[in-house]
């Protein structure tokens, strides 16, 4: 469990726009009770290696070749991953479907492109958004309840046809483009929502109110984006064979966490009870390090590409909001009577 030192109203409230660079920001000394959130619950691959029958048995975990089947799970240690692959029954796809790898790139780089720049007159001029820019910590808890929606909806049988095709990103099939947006929103276990919303509480309330509401969105989403193309073009580059489907908001929230630690790199981070030595950047970095060996070394459940994507595109992104932060100033300072 990981969480960030709480930073208090007092400080955040003033700063709904880009005011924030690695090097002038500190955790002021009105640092009141911490803020307890979950390590970001990796993003989960689920594992198709043996053949589907009635009952639909499915495992969750991050399998090369059918070999691995039994190393992580064996005998009836699985019995709480049945239900993952009750999609399957649906519809069994083969190649890359109708949607090729280099139009999925191309279709997510233009939706990240448009998502930046239409944020900021959504947020100025479109309900509810307009909404959101004066209340920045209720966005995150709207896309908190977006999560717990797609949620229901998979224990509800009559929905996974929908929820395979728009809210699962599956390597080997891509049914819907869609899927690059609606997999970082979907969860099927109650400990994996769980685990990802804690997270997004602690470190999206906090940083909502110092990017702003506008600039939170477009983070949010073009991290869940990058982490979902991440996660389809790491097969091609590893030259492996991955056709289990992933889904989780954690490239997301690992972009978050980026964007956090780049701006406020000194601020607290937690583990349990116990602050993390060296500041939330040293901490992000230790995550990176984490994400790069499970790519290199293909162990565990997760998807790793997908963490590595949000993070670079969330570290790109708090480079961007310094930048906007320091341009700020300088026009500010120019702005000012010589004699002052």
């Amino acid at each position: 469990m990981i969480g960030i030192g709480g930073v208090s109203s007092r400080f955040l409230r003033p700063f709904h726009g880009a005011f924030f660079t690695p090097n002038d920001v500190r955790l002021c000394s009105t640092i009141q009770k911490p803020l307890m959130a979950s390590f970001i619950q990796p993003r989960s691959i689920l594992n198709f290696s043996r053949p589907i029958q009635n009952s639909t048995v499915g495992k969750r975990f991050f399998s090369h070749a059918s070999i691995l089947k039994h190393r992580y799970f064996g005998g009836d240690s699985g019995d709480r991953y049945i239900r993952l692959n009750r999609f399957q029954q649906f519809q069994q796809g083969s190649g890359s479907g109708p949607n090729s790898l280099t139009g999925l790139t191309l279709f997510g780089l233009v939706l990240m492109t448009g998502i930046y720049f239409i944020s900021p007159y959504l947020f100025t001029n479109v309900p509810p958004f307009t909404y959101f820019r004066r209340h920045p910590s209720h966005m995150v808890y709207g896309i908190l309840g977006l999560n717990v929606a797609v949620f229901g909806l998979w224990q509800f049988p009559r929905y996974l046809k929908f929820l395979q095709r728009y809210m699962l990103l599956e390597k080997n099939y891509v049914h819907s483009k869609w899927s690059l947006i609606g997999s970082a929103f979907s969860h099927q276990e109650f400990w994996h929502l769980g685990m990802n919303m804690l997270a997004l509480w602690s470190f999206g309330t906090s940083l909502s109110y110092m990017i702003g509401a506008s600039n939170f969105f477009s983070l949010y989403m073009n991290c869940a984006i990058g982490g979902s193309l991440f996660s389809l073009w790491y097969p091609h580059i590893a030259k492996i064979m991955l056709m289990g489907p992933s889904l989780g908001a954690s490239g997301a929230l690992f972009g978050v966490m980026g964007c956090f630690s780049f701006l406020i790199p000194n601020a607290q981070i937690l583990l349990f009870v116990f602050p993390i030595p060296g500041g939330a950047w040293i901490a992000f970095l230790g995550s990176a390090v984490w994400n790069a060996a499970g790519c290199v070394l293909r162990w565990g459940a997760f998807d790793y590409a997908a963490h590595l994507g949000g993070s670079v595109v969330g570290v790109l992104y708090g480079w961007h909001v310094a930048q906007q932060s320091k341009r700020r100033k300088e026009r500010q300072l120019q702005r000012l009577p010589r004699w002052f």
